[in-house]
């Protein structure tokens, strides 16, 4: 998750090319104000990864300030030995950095400004631990252990393996540095030093790598479909949280897909097939979208499309569009609904394009009506279960 790019959030995106028809003005690209596409959490991830930064900088800063005050512990319990002032003066200054990081980390919103704040402080406190193992005695000293401490706090928090590559230089070097201009010291001290450093930075950095991607695995499964790929329920109403945020101008649409006797297919050629069916509708259906648009699947054979900024006749393009794209495969009932005519909630649009999906299907299907209070369709019911309000 580096941390950056949208919903780490994380999960892989799926982009495509721009639709034929995007060229008759179907689909305004320029007004959308959604970057995420179809498999990932689109956007509200952009919050959570800002949210996730700063917990990560209050962590990073928190760090600065513990072994700059154990090192003033130190200090204080030593204060016969020489340059103890001086020490202490620079101990503070790198427990001041950590201060202000743990101040500034509120305001971080990017990527570049969280590197740049960090970047400041590991600066300090390299400055701090070099002149302080120069003035406890050189390479040898107690306070040269500063050295190991940052470049394990390096390695387990720094995302970019370049970075770690880059920022272990800096710290070895600043050692090296504090080794030649300090009291002389045997090589095969100075050498351990600077392999338990490595070693450590190495093994760190590849388990937090390791665990990065579990992290990033972990929000796929929680936002996906496993099988097609799709959102889930939860994925949308991550989607929807942020496209609904800032109110309903003209758009967002919705549209409600249902596979026609999706039932007669497991039963007559196995649940093998239903699931390619589920797969390629959910491919086909993609092929029509555009990348800020999103397809989640809400049931066993049913799915909603989120269209971004799309009026009531773009809804329709792309009901006519879908409706063409699945018709090699199986055929489908849709509903669609757009805001704010017809609700200003991921939830009131769900049940009008649920309510006009369940009349296409009595038109091709004539039934009984349900009872009063019954549901309305194949997805009624459930777009309360999504956490949307």
């Amino acid at each position: 998750m580096t941390w950056g790019t949208a919903f780490n959030v994380g999960v892989e995106m799926h982009r495509r090319g721009p639709h034929p028809d995007d060229r008759a003005g179907h689909f305004d690209r320029s007004s959308s104000h959604v970057t995420g596409s179809h498999g990932q959490v689109a956007v509200s991830a952009v919050d959570k990864r800002v949210n996730e930064r700063r917990r990560r900088m209050v962590f990073s800063s928190a760090l600065h300030v513990l072994p700059h005050g154990i090192a003033i512990i130190y200090c204080l319990m030593t204060l016969h030995e020489p340059h103890r002032s001086l020490m202490l003066t620079g101990y503070g200054c790198g427990m001041a950095a950590g201060i202000a990081g743990l101040w500034a980390a509120k305001r971080v919103t990017t990527k570049a400004s969280g590197y740049r704040i960090s970047f400041t402080i590991l600066s300090i406190t390299l400055v701090a631990i070099a002149l302080g193992a120069y003035w406890d005695g050189g390479a040898a000293s107690p306070a040269a252990l500063g050295f190991v401490t940052t470049s394990v706090f390096v390695a387990s928090y720094t995302p970019d393996v370049r970075l770690v590559v880059g920022l272990t230089t800096l710290t070895v070097g600043a050692y090296l540095t504090v080794s030649a201009t300090g009291r002389p010291v045997p090589p095969g001290h100075v050498f351990l030093y600077v392999a338990a450093m490595v070693i450590l930075t190495a093994v760190c950095s590849a388990q937090a790598q390791i665990l990065a991607r579990q992290r990033s695995q972990l929000r796929s499964l929680a936002a996906v479909d496993p099988l097609t790929g799709a959102l889930n329920r939860r994925g949308l109403a991550e989607f929807a949280k942020h496209v609904f945020r800032d109110g309903c101008r003209l758009g967002p649409s919705l549209l409600c897909l249902d596979l026609d006797d999706f039932k007669l297919v497991n039963d007559r050629l196995g649940h093998a097939a239903g699931d390619r069916l589920l797969q390629r509708t959910v491919v086909a259906t993609r092929a029509v979208l555009r990348a800020e648009d999103a397809i989640a699947r809400v049931g066993g054979d049913e799915f909603v499309v989120v269209l971004v900024d799309a009026d009531e006749g773009t809804a329709r393009t792309v009901l006519t569009r879908i409706d063409a794209a699945l018709r090699p495969l199986a055929r489908v009932s849709i509903g669609s609904a757009t805001a704010p005519h017809d609700g200003h909630t991921l939830e009131a649009l769900m049940q009008v394009a649920d309510q006009r999906l369940y009349r296409v299907k009595q038109e091709r299907h004539p039934v009984a009506d349900p009872p009063p209070g019954d549901r309305h369709g194949p997805l009624a019911g459930r777009s309360d279960t999504l956490g949307v309000p």
